[in-house]
């Protein structure tokens, strides 16, 4: 894949920067109707079962609601609804479930999405999966002092600013958090996953709210790695619950799993293709730890 088409790809998605990053691509809008703009896709070739909800109903808010607090501080969790809320009402109408529904793959009309979002919130560009996630943990994980690398998230802190979601301080936590690693030119993901976990190693994460980030690796500016897709994993009585902003523009999902490795395969396989000629496949940490599929 060219580098130019990859710079393309992200400034399409609007979320992973720079980088050969872990989200889809906008899809066009068809010509279904708005009750009919999600659409699920079943494929034979998925190995787990799976129920989601992008949380658009009280039922189903309550009970994601009632997962996240089990484990993590109540103003983090009202904060991150506030901004599931606001997202939901503004959008909500293209068709997000409410229920759990069954799961294997979604994709969702981003250009109807954006028709809704832009006349109401104008150059606030919403927020991605790095936001929401450094929302819910941002109390029950110690991110130190680092030197920062923020040069692949100008989108993130734009909107950050724009629709003030986060102090300075936080912001600053939050550009370390996802700072861009440096690493070798090699297709070897182990070499990388090295590089990962010992960046990583330097934070305390919450052992019950676990931080699942999708790694990809670039060579546009240098050879590097970056958090380009990141969700919270949280026991639940059904098994596990793994929480998860898919871009800017699309939506919230809470998808039930029997157990986290299915939660694992969930991810290697949506975002596996997110590669390029010289570049090592995408890679799963989980919290600290390399996720070896």
């Amino acid at each position: 894949m060219k580098k130019n088409n990859r710079l393309i790809k992200i400034v399409l998605c609007s979320t992973f920067l720079l980088t050969l990053v872990a989200c889809s691509q906008p899809q066009k809008a068809s010509d279904a109707t708005t009750e009919n703009s999600v659409t699920q896709t079943q494929s034979g070739q998925v190995s787990w079962k799976a129920s989601y909800t992008n949380m658009n109903s009280k039922p189903s808010a309550e009970e994601v609601r009632k997962a996240l607090a089990a484990h993590l501080d109540k103003d983090s969790v009202d904060a991150f609804f506030n901004l599931v809320n606001d997202y939901n009402n503004t959008v909500g109408s293209v068709g997000l479930t409410g229920d759990f529904s069954t799961f294997t793959k979604n994709e969702y009309d981003v250009e109807k999405i954006s028709n809704l979002w832009t006349p109401k919130k104008g150059d606030f560009v919403g927020t991605n999966c790095r936001i929401n996630s450094y929302c819910l943990l941002k109390n029950s994980i110690e991110i130190p002092k680092l030197e920062k690398d923020d040069s692949l998230l100008f989108v993130d802190n734009d909107a950050i600013d724009k629709g003030k979601i986060f102090g300075a301080e936080d912001k600053d936590a939050f550009d370390i958090l996802f700072s861009r690693v440096k690493t070798q030119a090699t297709t070897d993901v182990k070499v990388h996953a090295a590089k990962m976990e010992n960046f990583l190693s330097q934070f305390k994460f919450n052992e019950n709210a676990r931080m699942l980030s999708v790694v990809v690796h670039d060579d546009l500016d240098g050879q590097s790695l970056f958090i380009g897709h990141v969700g919270i994993l949280v026991p639940s009585e059904d098994g596990c619950l793994f929480v998860e902003k898919l871009t800017f523009e699309e939506p919230y999902q809470a998808i039930k799993f029997a157990t986290k490795e299915d939660c694992y395969k969930y991810l290697d396989t949506k975002y596996e293709n997110y590669t390029g000629e010289g570049l090592a496949k995408p890679f799963i940490m989980d919290n600290d730890k390399w996720v070896q599929l």
